[in-house]
């Protein structure tokens, strides 16, 4: 489970009588202990759940453990009862209650890829968490104070001051079933199940209001500011879903709770030959596409404002870092952190945004020359970054950026695995699996992860970054013409990125289109004037070239043909 670094591993207990009221962060910290320690009740009586409800009314250590024991296998086999969840609590059996093996070997004996297996059991952890943290606040006395917003992970976090609505808080309200048809109720349920912690994931350090809340508001009709007011939020997601017998639509808008502003709507088609997979992709591109307006509406909150204090700050820098098009865009935003660090030393989140940007800097190639340098000082940002918020989704992403760029495609992957894992929805971990396929000399394989992040999101506004990788792809695979059209997507998604436009005319040229390859080799040159073949083969490159596969060797050969072919002069 993805917690805020300010609350992950801080709170502390406060004994209410015998019992004890423990953070939302500190409680979801025990669970997951609770269930990795199952088997052993020795290391059991340590656990802070012992002074909690769950663990009933014994007097005795040993009874109460054993009474935590069962409520752990009771909680599971409560919430996991509908057949499309079977395989969270196989997975969760196998892993905890049936111990005995490494996890590579569950996830073997389930026929499941190790990051499938992760992605089940963080997803099985998050569900039983949420529900035991449910029963254990209704067990406790009630008052009159309003709803609390929640941490990243989607609990509500009690020690929040009720007055202040966080930055990046928000209530998925459940989506309306248009299909009269109240059997396709669980298919729209299960979007907004699915969704709020992958939401969460997407927005480190967000506030999203807990299930059994959000659905308190099923079927009800009340103005959206009332609703941001009842429970402290920023920002309202709401939606419908129409489905039919082959295709599954889904509507969704994100409305400012304080203004009433509708900022932005989308829509979603998938076909249900798979409906858990049409799920999945749905909500994968709903977390991606919903987190990256809250963003950019954040930072236009905090340009408005006078203050400049480090969390605005960052956000601001936040809001360019997601689409490094152009220089000029990494150079605002690495001030922008530098500024936030400047106001927080200790601020995880300006650390990882500046370390992103300098790994960005070097494999855009906006900075060709100090490459070393620029990665050293990415290098040494993440390390101190890791160790304030080692599971922080961004500093997993940016260390697996930059052992891409230092040349270490096989760890890179590794690290890409568990970004996926963590967060399905992140598209950008996709195209990093396909740079570093392609750079191991596995084209297709490259095709088919570009293909995915595509398909997560095709209409991200960073879509250009994985669109030329596979154009790239594809040539050396020598699909030409597919190759030209990618790469032609790419450069009218972000016409910035000089490389582009050469790998483009080198396609164009391949494809026999001699007039428009030498076009746009013309408009390169312009933007990188002089530049030869041996210079483009030596110079231009993203990752250390005696780091690829010589079979990646042999598919550049073809693009650096296409360039001749173009009119690029050899030396």
């Amino acid at each position: 489970m993805e917690l805020s670094p300010s609350t992950a591993r801080v709170g502390k207990y406060a004994h209410s009588g015998a019992l004890a009221v423990l953070t939302q962060a500190d409680f979801a910290v025990a669970v997951k202990d609770a269930l990795r320690h199952y088997t052993r009740a020795d290391l059991l009586l340590g656990s802070p759940l012992l002074k909690t409800q769950i663990a009933g009314e014994h007097d005795t250590g040993p009874a109460r453990v054993a009474h935590l024991q069962r409520a752990l296998v009771e909680a599971a086999g409560t919430i996991f009862v509908n057949e499309r969840d079977l395989k969270l609590h196989r997975t969760l059996e196998l892993t905890y209650f049936k111990s005995g093996s490494k996890q590579e070997a569950v996830a073997e004996r389930l026929g499941l890829s190790f990051s499938t297996y992760r992605r089940y059991l963080s997803a099985g952890i998050e569900r039983i968490t949420e529900w035991l943290w449910q029963q254990e606040h209704e067990a406790l006395p009630r008052d009159d104070t309003p709803v609390a917003a929640t941490t990243s992970s989607g609990r509500a976090d009690l020690s929040a001051p009720p007055s202040v609505r966080p930055r990046l808080s928000i209530v998925v309200l459940p989506f309306l079933n248009l299909s009269q048809d109240p059997n396709l109720d669980y298919l729209v349920d299960g979007i907004v199940d699915n969704l709020m912690p992958d939401l969460s994931r997407a927005l480190p350090g967000s506030f999203v209001i807990s299930r059994s809340t959000a659905f308190t508001y099923k079927d009800r009709r009340i103005p959206i500011r009332q609703i941001g007011e009842e429970l402290q939020v920023r920002y309202v997601l709401e939606g419908s879903m129409l489905a039919d017998a082959t295709r599954a639509r889904v509507n969704v808008q994100l409305i400012d709770a304080e203004t009433d502003e509708h900022l932005w709507a989308g829509r979603f088609d998938k076909e249900r030959k798979d409906i858990l997979q049409a799920q999945e992709e749905i909500v994968a591109r709903l977390s991606r596409s919903a987190g990256v307006e809250v963003v950019h509406n954040e930072a236009r909150r905090s340009n408005n404002k006078a203050g400049d204090d480090a969390a605005e700050l960052v956000m601001r820098g936040n809001a360019l870092a997601i689409n490094l098009s152009q220089k000029d865009r990494a150079v605002e935003a690495v001030t922008l952190f530098t500024r936030a660090l400047e106001r927080d030393p200790d601020n995880a989140d300006a650390m990882i945004g500046i370390a992103l940007t300098r790994i960005f800097q070097v494999v855009n190639q906006y900075a060709n020359e100090g490459r070393e340098n620029l990665l050293d000082e990415a290098e040494t940002l993440v390390s101190r970054a890791t160790g304030l918020a080692p599971d922080h989704i961004r500093v997993m992403k940016a260390r697996a950026a930059l052992l891409r760029a230092r040349g270490q495609f096989a760890d890179a992957m590794i690290a890409d695995e568990s970004v996926i894992a963590l967060n399905p929805g992140e598209p950008t971990a996709y195209r990093e699996l396909g740079l570093n396929n392609l750079y191991l000399g596995e084209a297709q394989k490259a095709v088919e992860w570009f293909q995915r992040a595509n398909s997560v999101a095709p209409r991200d506004r960073v879509r250009w970054s994985w669109l030329q990788g596979l154009g790239r792809a594809l040539v050396h695979l020598g699909r030409d013409e597919e190759g030209a059209e990618a790469l032609r997507l790419a450069v009218d998604g972000n016409p910035h990125y000089v490389p582009g436009r050469a790998f483009w005319a080198a396609a164009e040229a391949l494809v026999g289109n001699i007039d428009n390859a030498r076009l746009y080799l013309a408009k390169y040159d312009q933007l990188d004037p002089g530049m030869t073949v041996r210079r483009f083969a030596k110079e231009r490159n993203s990752v250390p070239l005696n780091a690829v596969s010589p079979v990646y060797l042999r598919g550049h050969e073809r693009i650096l043909k296409g360039l001749r072919r173009a009119g690029m002069p050899d030396c």
